[in-house]
């Protein structure tokens, strides 16, 4: 057998693969949109109809937060100002529940529809009426 087939050709620096690693670009954050909180108080308070500017109310209930951690804005939702203090004052589920609203439902619409602020609208009135929501955009 010959010594010189088993040989593994030395390659040289020009083939070399690089050993520093470049470092990832840094991952857009999913959890914070800034112009969809924009939108979201430019809609009527979905508790009242008041008419915007409305405050960006987070809904906590299941949904992504956790203790401590405010959920991402994906579920945020208009209330004014008095609504927003009385759903903190009364608890999010009696809150919502006094007025027979889905707001993960609302919330996860908006963001969906995010800038369209008639459609927006539209979301925020159809729900105030009760309409169910998966027949109005089926």
């Amino acid at each position: 057998m010959n010594s010189n087939a088993l040989a593994i050709p030395h390659s040289d620096a020009r083939t070399r693969i690089s050993r520093t690693v470049a470092h990832p670009k840094s991952k857009p954050n999913f959890r914070r949109r800034v112009e969809h909180l924009a939108f979201i108080r430019l809609l009527p308070c979905v508790a009242c109809g008041k008419a915007a500017p409305s405050e960006a109310a987070h809904v906590r209930t299941g949904t992504d937060g956790g203790v401590g951690m405010k959920p991402g804005d994906r579920y945020a939702i208009p209330l004014c100002t008095a609504c927003h203090a009385k759903q903190h004052r009364v608890g999010e589920l009696t809150f919502w529940s006094a007025l027979r609203i889905d707001p993960v439902n609302v919330a996860l619409r908006l963001w969906t529809m995010s800038a369209d602020v008639k459609a927006g609208e539209r979301t925020v009135f159809r729900a105030r009426q009760g309409i169910n929501l998966a027949k109005a955009y089926s």
